[in-house]
């Protein structure tokens, strides 16, 4: 049975092999503190069926997807931005009075921070570590290592294949853009 929340469904219900480990259900994070609730992860439904397809292209490569974060409540947005008011990694909370329309992003589920391990769950080499707030989590800053750059343009190739777009300040960031835009939610799931 696959549990649901508006548009939202809890991605494990749906395909069970992907790595679950949601960094603001912990500490591990850039905030140093705990802001979900759950270490569930909740995802657009549409959202759900292109990473599906992503991950089993990753799968023939022998490699496994780690997810890093998904839906975001947007309580939780707002404790981000008290924490780093940034635009470049902290998208602004947004006034829920004021929006005509909707983009994809975390707060419907429409967005999904991601690595890739191999079969044994064991991460690869990547860009960065993930929520490295500086130019390094770039794909293109030009002191990654050959392994790095060559396994994070593999990531953004595959997800790219299945209709996501590549956030270009984060490797591990991809939205959405074949969906239909949701409206923003604070689900406490």
């Amino acid at each position: 049975m696959i549990r649901a929340q508006g548009n939202l469904i809890r991605l494990l219900d749906l395909d069970d092999d992907f790595i679950i480990d949601l960094k603001y259900a912990t500490a591990d994070n850039f905030t140093g503190q705990k802001i979900y609730l759950s270490g569930e992860c909740w995802i657009d439904r549409h959202t759900a069926g292109i990473l599906c397809r992503a991950k089993d292209i990753f799968k023939k490569g022998r490699y496994r997807v780690k997810i890093w974060d998904a839906y975001r409540p947007i309580s939780a947005q707002k404790r981000f931005w008290e924490v780093l008011p940034d635009d470049r990694f902290v998208a602004r909370p947004p006034d829920m009075a004021a929006i005509k329309s909707f983009r994809p992003t975390h707060m419907n589920g429409m967005c999904v921070d991601v690595t890739l391990t191999d079969l044994a769950g064991n991460e690869i080499e990547m860009p960065s570590p993930f929520d490295m707030l500086t130019g390094e989590a770039s794909l293109d800053y030009p002191g990654h290592t050959e392994t790095a750059r060559k396994n994070g343009t593999y990531l953004r190739r595959v997800m790219e294949s299945v209709g996501f777009v590549h956030y270009d300040d984060e490797w591990w960031h991809f939205y959405d853009m074949t969906g239909e835009p949701q409206p923003f939610t604070d689900y406490s799931i």
